[in-house]
């Protein structure tokens, strides 16, 4: 196994890699490159790094044996899941309240949107056509252009996602907690 194919298998960069086969990082750079081989000094300590990769331990003498069960993963931060549920959570009651805005200032735009045709229909004599037509043309556009870019349908949907997105977090935070919970008890 190359030095470069290790580093990506173990997460580590040349500095580190370096460090363990105690060498230089420009010479691991040049040795990937393919400007120059690694030492015989670092043969050992690089075969021991490719074994383990292997489940494998050097034995030193050219030999090898099986490698002891591996570490176990660190177990979930539980004050941390806890402190992002409780965040989450918070999010979730404030995107609530904004949506509960979002529709009471949608709601009397809409109702514009309802009265202009009506407004428009208006058969009966008015003092001024042009001011009562640019009037409701206003009374429209203003809605139109609310509804459009402040609190219509594209900003409540995409206020929709963002809550349906943090519900599924709160979801899964609460469901890892009582995973947890359940295997302490």
């Amino acid at each position: 196994m190359n030095t470069s194919a290790l580093r990506t298998l173990f997460g580590l960069s040349q500095d580190m890699l370096a460090d363990w086969l105690g060498i230089a990082r420009s010479s691991l750079a040049l040795t990937e490159r393919g400007y120059q081989s690694t030492t015989p000094a670092t043969g050992v300590q690089q075969l021991r790094l490719e074994l383990a990769a292997q489940g494998l331990v050097y034995d030193g003498a050219g030999g090898t044996f099986p490698a002891p069960p591996p570490l176990p993963e660190p177990e979930p931060n539980l004050e941390e899941l806890r402190y992002c549920l409780r965040v989450c959570r918070a999010k979730i009651q404030g995107l609530e309240l904004e949506l509960e805005t979002l529709r009471r200032r949608a709601d009397p735009l809409k109702a514009r949107l309802v009265a202009v045709p009506a407004l428009r229909a208006y058969p009966g004599p008015v003092e001024n056509a042009e001011d009562d037509q640019d009037w409701i043309t206003l009374f429209e556009l203003q809605a139109r252009k609310q509804l459009r870019t402040t609190c219509g349908a594209t900003a409540k949907r995409l206020l929709e996602a963002r809550l349906a997105g943090l519900r599924c977090e709160a979801e899964m935070l609460a469901g890892s907690l009582e995973d947890e919970a359940a295997t302490l008890d």
